[in-house]
């Protein structure tokens, strides 16, 4: 009965500590993918705020990572209530579902955070500091849909906020883009899609030359988009629409161009593409094998685009790559890791690499998703020197 009852108290402890998380989570040098690398164990990475301050989650947790720093510090937790999500605070319950993804969030210029957990927008009151749930988004859940991707939510002024859904949507049902004046306690709609014209939205982007804001849509050859709005998402038009060619989830910005991958399983519109802001062309500026679902431009122009793994005919092999560019000039690609979870059923999940959700950091910062190389929810951190050299 003793031992029994020590090893219930030393469970509990497990549990509660696992519950809190560690308060520092130190960078470690390893080597990976070729080269040097340095890794914080068991965080997924978020975006590099105003001052260059990386942020992270582990479950429910919020980590920052100074400036300068070695070790990304406890910040605070989204109390996302009796919802049974809340079990993916624990990493045995990430482990067994094979869902690391359970939190996004922006941080504005003082510091406030606004995050989409549980089904949930969640603010942070101006008097307390503590998150309170603003909006519901009834789109969210098990056999549903994530409610957003992690570009779905943008962060455009001091204040102002705008977040897209994404959900399965088998029914083609309207599509919305809310708004959000006071970074996350009231929202209102900025923009409604009818019935069957999109099923979902892939990403909100604000190109950071122009401050034009766009978004991404998809899936099927009609309802994939990229388009542009210079008011705020009331009017949208497309820079192209009606091919998956522009099927993507991540836009790149430079000074004279936007840069994609497609999104998509198809041989024809499979690769990576440039625009030309100057003079409105389109250029294949790679054809690949797979789908891109993510990609950033670093501080020196470095542009790397992640393909994933999902089962699309488009693919030769099992293996996630990262693909580097200088411009319009490809460097290398860098293989990754292996598809891991591919089986149909509960813990069958994409193999892909998830970016920071801004640009213009030195550092890549980079999660490797579902691959047997590499465990999940481990972040890495990669020079741009190093994926140039």
């Amino acid at each position: 009965m003793i031992v029994f009852l020590f090893l219930i108290l030393i469970g509990g402890v497990f549990l509660w500590a696992d519950f809190q998380g560690p308060e520092k989570v130190s960078l470690k040098p390893v080597h990976s993918f070729g080269f040097m690398a340095e890794k914080a164990k068991d965080l997924l990475v978020q975006e590099f705020d105003h001052q260059g301050h990386l942020w992270a989650t582990r479950g429910f947790t919020i980590y920052r990572l100074k400036t300068g720093e070695k070790a990304f510090t406890r910040i605070s937790r989204i109390p996302v209530g009796r919802s049974v999500f809340w079990l993916q605070n624990f990493s045995l319950i990430r482990a067994l579902t094979a869902k690391t993804e359970c939190l996004e969030m922006v941080v504005s210029a003082d510091g406030r955070i606004c995050a989409f957990a549980a089904g949930h927008l969640y603010f942070q009151d101006d008097r307390d500091k503590r998150f309170r749930p603003a909006l519901k988004l009834v789109h969210f859940g098990w056999g549903v849909g994530r409610g957003i991707l992690n570009s779905g939510i943008l962060r455009t002024s001091r204040n102002r906020l705008f977040v897209g859904e994404y959900f399965r949507n088998e029914k083609r049902a309207h599509v919305k883009i809310f708004r959000s004046d006071d970074f996350g306690a009231s929202w209102s709609v900025a923009h409604e899609f009818g019935p069957g014209e999109i099923r979902h939205i892939h990403s909100l982007q604000q190109d950071p030359y122009t401050d034009r804001l766009w978004v991404c849509t998809g899936d099927t050859h009609g309802e994939s988009m990229i388009g542009w709005s210079d008011d705020e998402y009331k009017t949208i038009h497309p820079l192209g629409k009606g091919s998956q060619l522009y099927r993507t989830c991540r836009l790149v910005f430079s000074g004279d161009a936007i840069y994609w991958g497609a999104d998509t399983g198809l041989e024809s519109c499979s690769g990576i593409y440039s625009w030309n802001k100057v003079r409105g062309e389109l250029t294949r500026l790679k054809r690949i094998q797979g789908a891109v679902l993510q990609g950033t431009r670093l501080r020196e122009g470095t542009i790397v685009m992640g393909t994933d793994r999902e089962g699309f005919p488009n693919e030769q092999d099992d293996s996630v790559r990262l693909f580097i560019f200088s411009g319009e000039h490809f460097l290398s690609a860098i293989e990754c890791g292996t598809w891991k979870n591919k089986r149909p059923g509960f813990r069958f999940r994409f193999a892909k690499v998830r970016f920071q959700r801004n640009q213009d950091s030195n550092w890549l910062a980079a999660n490797f998703i579902n691959q047997k190389e590499v465990r999940d929810g481990d972040l890495f951190f990669i020079s741009e020197a190093l994926l140039k050299s």
